[in-house]
């Protein structure tokens, strides 16, 4: 008992110690968090660090407060950096008040289509109510071929390879075929018959004009080039059942048909990707195999599953106009693919209780995967104008909603909102912007990754 006298004493007096310094800890805290300027140097930035919380995402040396009302935008158009330059004009330092500087030539319009960023006016708009269904990524059926030869034969050359972009009319692959090669030197013979009869015709003609030649013999000479030129015709349309083009038909006329016998390219019906390849140089095709699988992933299908309780809610919807529906992914979390409801399926699953509908995205940069699995949103009624915005141009970091608003000239600032209701595609914005404003919208995230250097401890105060 007289040995744990001692310990007992030490452990009382060593947590006494930590208790007074956690006080005093806490007395330090309190003073740097309310002696928090909106002017400070950047030399406080390492002390102020703690009341980051109080401050919303702290990305503007302007304001200390936890909304966008206590912004001061006077304050960052004043506020000057160690280069004893104004902030928000220094290239280094304009990111610590929560500017980017956007170049013209970035910015989308009429003029200059190609543009990463588009701006917008905020205004007042219908609120609509969303339904939110899982959904997949899928083909889009009408702007998929399936090709295959109406023929039998041997792969003679493939040209191209899965994942290659085609234009329509080129070549994909050839084969060799008995069947082609017989209806082609057919082709061939009746366009030499029929050149013959119609040169004999012309020359009957002449001849009867010179009264060298009967009349009987001009009608028979006639009826035999009629007689020859429907076998050119019938020839050539057995052509193009076999799957020749006027093109290959015409170069057929022109070479020397020993030199290729039978020989057919395919060529693609339309512009797309090839996604699935099964030809190779030697191997036998024959009608029905799918050789390849061409598609136009320009756009996609998505189906969505309705469960049997909205069912009501989106067909009276979609009687009374075009259902629009906002898809997202996990592949790209902060991409919003806008679209179409198409299509509600007639029959229910009976296993999942849930009825198909049909959406059509358009997915010019190629991003949409068939095979993905999404989140969407279906936009159903319509009800009392809101102040909104595209859901784009709300952005969030740590939890905190902001956009970027047009500050002056080419600068845009960070400027912290509170959202409201989330519609098909756009939020409302209960509190931080007024009407007339401009915010970014398509391309927000660039101004993002740019404000977003100083949590990575870029800037002049390294």
């Amino acid at each position: 008992m007289n040995r744990v006298k001692p310990v007992s004493l030490a452990a009382a007096l060593l947590l006494a110690a930590l208790l007074a310094l956690s006080a005093g800890c806490g007395r330090h805290e309190g003073s740097v968090e309310s002696s928090h300027d909106p002017g400070h140097e950047h030399g406080h930035e390492q002390e102020a660090a703690p009341a980051a919380d109080d401050c919303g995402s702290c990305d503007s040396h302007a304001h200390g407060a936890s909304f966008a009302g206590a912004v001061d935008l006077e304050a960052v158009r004043t506020a000057q950096c160690e280069h004893e330059v104004l902030t928000y004009l220094c290239d280094e330092c304009r990111y610590e008040v929560g500017v980017v500087k956007l170049a013209p030539e970035l910015l989308k319009s009429h003029n200059a289509a190609s543009g990463l960023v588009q701006t917008q006016r905020v205004e007042a708009r219908r609120a609509e109510a969303g339904l939110e269904a899982t959904g997949e990524i899928l083909l889009n059926d009408n702007t998929t071929v399936h090709v295959t030869p109406r023929v039998t034969g041997i792969v003679s050359a493939v040209h191209v390879d899965v994942g290659a972009r085609v234009k329509k009319g080129a070549p994909l692959f050839e084969i060799e075929s008995v069947e082609m090669g017989e209806a082609l030197a057919a082709y061939l013979k009746s366009h030499a018959l029929a050149d013959l009869s119609r040169r004999n015709y012309e020359r009957r003609q002449t001849l009867r004009e010179q009264k060298i030649t009967s009349e009987a013999d001009v009608i028979e000479s006639r009826m035999a080039y009629e007689e020859h030129q429907t076998e050119l015709e019938r020839a050539e349309q057995q052509l193009r059942v076999l799957g020749m083009t006027d093109r290959d038909i015409s170069a057929a006329r022109t070479r020397d048909a020993a030199g290729s016998p039978g020989r057919l390219a395919f060529r693609a019906p339309q512009d797309g990707v090839i996604l699935a390849k099964h030809a190779t140089v030697g191997e036998m095709i024959q009608p029905g195999d799918e050789v390849m699988l061409l598609a136009d992933l320009s756009t996609v299908w998505v189906r969505l599953d309705v469960y049997e309780q909205d069912l009501a809610s989106m067909l009276g919807q979609k009687d009374g106009g075009r259902t629009a529906v906002t898809v997202t992914t996990r592949a790209f979390p902060e991409r919003t693919f806008a679209g179409e409801v198409d299509l509600v399926g007639a029959v229910m699953n009976e296993a999942t209780r849930t009825v198909e509908a049909r959406a059509v995205l358009p997915n010019p940069e190629g991003l949409l995967r068939p095979g993905m699995f999404c989140q969407a949103r279906v936009a159903l009624d319509s009800g009392p104008e809101v102040l909104a915005v595209p859901r784009e141009a709300v952005l969030s970091d740590e939890g905190r909603a902001f956009v970027f608003k047009h500050m002056q000239e080419d600068y845009y600032i960070r400027w912290p909102v509170k959202t409201g209701r989330e519609f098909a595609s756009a939020v409302e914005i209960a509190e931080g912007l007024q009407p007339g404003e401009t915010v970014v919208t398509a391309g927000a995230f660039l101004l993002k990754s740019d404000v977003l250097r100083e949590k990575m401890g870029a800037g002049c105060a390294d």
